[in-house]
């Protein structure tokens, strides 16, 4: 059964193949109207084999919670032991041996690691261990976590659970053994466990969560999956506001300066870090993760600079019975600089050094406001309206940066991004501005026109610039 990426990667395929003439229009049509339709029928197939493990998962568990209670001990561990063993079992035979099946494998792959967390509870429940959450999480990732080496990682153990595929090598079946869920619901899983340890244990900065984070980073790489990249980025963005949380009475007994400050350039130093990372995978083979990289640093940096564009989180900006003299350097502060340090770093390398004419421009253009960002979080001091009008222009500048810088890259995700960004922007500063000098009758259909018509010509122009991105990238190919 083809992929859906082997798919779409024939379609783009199919697409130089035309403009280079090696085929006609409508042998390309032919082809990919046969595709299409085995991309679809692919969709369908896995959709119910998801909803009919689903159902069988639900069943199982409504039984055994009707009867569990007229069951003897022994019973109980031989059902936990007997879904997990049997699940995983039979999802290795799908989804790797009966090559007819394999997207029946992969379900019942994921309900065998359901089944897993499952038990952990319910044995606890047996013997009447004493446990919270968190620690229920965390034997759940290591329980799993062996399973999705052996899937992902066959080809570097001489011994395995499993044998390999009949007819097929030890580098070949390692190519095969792919469970995506399963590391997606460990990646997932990280981030639930941070949250409900931290809910538990404010006092403590969980710094083990970043040998966690190491495996999985590991296996996402290994078998470049982006979804679980998401997770894990968002997942550090808690540990980040945990760990500013518990920073902030050192911050507050010693520094005139607001928590909004420092908690949005925190985010936005993590914004540009995860920017240059972009820029650092935008060529070879992990050049899908570019994308990610960056979408995610343009939310960090626009929801945050915005956050900081209104005057009335600085209100108390000045507290005079705080000590005037810096005694020491809280490490929220070092956190913040060496996050801008490494993100100055990584872009110079590119302003520098790169080669590729692209590269060098998208350098020049972020680093300035990489600059403007660190000088500005040390304006505090200069009073809330200074620091609310100049965080506006930084932030209507990034936008316009980020919309140019779209249409350079030709990468339609960061121009939609932009203009989504300009959008809320321009509306939040019609409300900030005429709400209290337009009569609420004019006000709103003043409002309701801006946002019609706006509509209208931001989609106009949106087509007529994602149109023209897709004849320069054609030219550039052809």
């Amino acid at each position: 059964m083809l992929s859906k990426g082997w798919i779409k990667k024939l379609f783009k395929e199919i697409s130089t193949w035309v403009e280079e003439g090696i085929i006609e229009p409508n042998q390309a049509d032919k082809i990919k109207d046969r595709y299409s339709r085995q991309l679809e029928y692919n969709r369908l197939v896995s959709s119910i084999f998801i909803l009919g493990s689903i159902l069988i998962g639900a069943g199982i568990i409504l039984f055994i919670a009707s009867n569990w209670q007229h069951l003897g001990k022994l019973v109980k561990i031989g059902l936990v032991f007997s879904f997990v063993l049997g699940f995983n079992l039979l999802g290795y035979h799908f989804r790797f041996e009966k090559s007819n099946h394999p997207k029946l494998g992969e379900p019942l792959l994921f309900l065998g690691a359901i089944s897993f967390g499952a038990g952990i509870w319910l044995i606890a429940q047996i013997f009447q261990i004493p446990y919270n959450y968190a620690n229920g999480f965390l034997f759940w990732i290591i329980g799993i976590l062996p399973v999705i080496f052996l899937l992902y990682g066959i080809s570097k153990f001489p011994l395995t659970l499993y044998p390999l595929p009949e007819g097929r090598g030890r580098g070949e079946g390692a190519n095969l053994l792919r469970s995506k869920s399963v590391l997606v619901l460990t990646s997932l899983l990280l981030p639930v466990w941070l949250s409900v340890f931290i809910a538990n244990n404010l006092s403590n900065p969980v710094y083990p969560f970043f040998l966690l984070l190491a495996i999985i980073i590991y296996l996402v790489y290994r078998e470049r999956q982006k979804a679980s990249l998401f997770i894990s980025i968002i997942g550090v963005s808690i540990w980040l506001t945990h760990y500013l949380y518990l920073q902030q009475p050192a911050i507050t007994d010693y520094f005139s300066i607001n928590m909004q400050l420092l908690y949005g350039n925190l985010f936005i130093a993590y914004g540009f870090i995860l920017y240059f990372l972009g820029m650092l995978h935008r060529r070879g083979k992990f050049g899908g993760f570019s994308i990610i990289y960056k979408a995610l640093a343009m939310l960090f940096i626009f929801i945050n600079n915005y956050s900081l564009t209104f005057a009335h989180h600085y209100a108390e900006l000045f507290h005079p019975g705080k000590a005037q003299e810096v005694v020491y350097l809280p490490l929220a502060f070092l956190i913040i600089y060496a996050l801008y340090l490494l993100s100055g770093i990584i872009i110079s390398k590119h302003l520098f050094k790169s080669r590729n004419s692209e590269e060098k421009k998208e350098a020049g253009i972020i680093f300035p406001f990489l600059i403007l960002q660190i000088i500005l979080m040390h304006f505090g001091p200069l009073g809330e309206n200074f620091v609310s009008i100049s965080y506006n222009i930084l932030f209507f500048a990034e936008i316009i940066a980020f919309l140019y810088l779209g249409y350079l890259l030709r990468q339609e995700s960061i121009f939609r991004l932009s203009l989504g960004a300009f959008a809320l922007n321009t509306l939040t500063r019609y409300f900030d501005t005429f709400w209290k000098i337009f009569p609420r009758s004019i006000f709103f259909i003043i409002g309701g026109l801006i946002l019609i018509f706006g509509g209208m010509y931001m989609e106009k122009k949106r087509k007529s610039v994602e149109k023209s991105m897709k004849e320069k990238l054609a030219e550039e190919r052809g």
